[in-house]
């Protein structure tokens, strides 16, 4: 039977990448949402840094081109994350494509060639194409008013 939840279903953020892992906002622990969200790459590049404040995504993308060296362990591990629920994810529906949207979508030159790589090396039997969606940030806005 299923339970009232405030969550929706097929929330692929919230399945588990790390046993015991960091805190989600969810209450669970070790969600990928929690390791491969814009928010989690912002506060990671933030705390590497040194600032306190809040930082936008644009602030950040500029603090990854400005500090390369000093963010490499970070945008490294955070391609590893996505590379794990990626992987988990194409091993259970072979899709032909991911589409990466959001506001990750305008990292493109950052992440997705190592990406690609990283999902090719650790894939046992299929390897989808990871491609930039065409609406980047607005695209789940599009796709979900098409009928």
């Amino acid at each position: 039977m299923l339970k009232p939840s405030k969550y929706p279903a097929f929330e692929i953020g919230h399945m588990i990448i790390e046993k015991n892992g960091k805190m989600c906002g969810c209450g669970q622990k070790g969600c990928f949402e929690a390791y491969s969200s814009m928010k989690a790459l912002k506060d990671n590049i933030r705390k590497k840094i040194g600032i306190t404040k809040n930082i936008s995504g644009k602030e950040a993308l500029q603090i990854i081109k400005d500090n390369t060296e000093e963010v490499k362990d970070i945008i490294s591990e955070f391609i590893f994350n996505l590379s794990i629920g990626i992987r988990n994810l194409s091993e259970i529906f072979a899709p032909e494509v991911v589409s990466i949207g959001g506001s990750l979508a305008y990292y493109e030159e950052v992440f997705l060639t190592d990406l690609q790589k990283k999902v090719e090396k650790s894939n046992l039997y299929y390897t989808p194409k990871i491609v930039v969606a065409e609406f980047k940030n607005d695209a789940g806005l599009i796709g979900s008013t098409i009928k």
